[in-house]
């Protein structure tokens, strides 16, 4: 019972944390470097007039001082247990021309011990290069089939944010998916709540913001 419990959570925790970093695998994806990456790896050719757009997570972040930070916490539930998975996100530096933002990823089953994953970083610059055929507004939508529903304040805390809501369905091995996202750029990672639910496998996900810290070091 546990291992088929396990293995439809996994789906579905999976795909849920590809929808809040944006890699749903029919979204297009927002160029981002890292520090082991080169400028000078690949070679490339590129258009005599190319569209750069302002990077969304840079975007976002750099709204920030450096050690800002969020954490938030997700609860993923059907008829045989829960998958607790807890997502900590901090501003590691800044500057005019790029982002770095540590993360770090700890996961609770039921009957499991904790596995805490390592700490990692990414980096994010300031602007990207559209790729061709592809509309600006894509790259601002949480997910392709992303629709923006309306707005609302949200408390977090002593904080009231202002949230755009989005929802939209998505299809998983499980069956399809309602999602109903509140995002913010008044917070780091943008993410305010989350709430998926898949019918056919009466599992429900809900993640929230636990701790939220907007000053630097």
């Amino acid at each position: 019972m546990h291992r088929h419990f396990g293995r439809r959570v996994f789906v579905s925790l999976l795909l849920s944390v590809c929808l809040a970093i944006g890699c749903e695998d029919k979204r297009p994806i927002v160029p981002k470097t890292t520090s082991a990456q080169s400028g000078s790896a690949t070679k490339r050719v590129t258009p005599s007039n190319p569209v750069l757009l302002d990077h969304p997570e840079y975007a976002n972040w750099s709204r920030f001082p450096v050690g800002a930070s969020i954490t938030r916490k997700r609860v993923v539930t059907n008829e045989f247990g829960e998958v607790h998975v807890t997502t900590k996100m901090w501003l590691e530096g800044k500057s005019p021309e790029q982002v770095a933002v540590g993360s770090q990823i700890s996961v609770v089953r039921s009957d499991n011990p904790p596995e805490i994953n390592p700490p990692s970083s990414t980096t994010y610059p300031a602007k990207f290069e559209l790729p061709s055929g592809l509309k600006p507004e894509l790259f601002l939508l949480p997910s392709s089939k992303a629709k923006l529903v309306g707005e609302e304040s949200v408390t977090i805390g002593d904080l009231e944010v202002k949230a755009e809501v989005f929802e939209w369905t998505e299809n998983n091995e499980a069956g399809p998916m309602t999602v109903k996202l509140w995002r913010s750029e008044e917070i780091p990672g943008r993410i305010v709540r989350q709430e998926m639910m898949t019918e056919s496998s009466s599992t429900k996900t809900l993640e929230q913001i636990s701790e939220l810290t907007l000053k630097g070091e």
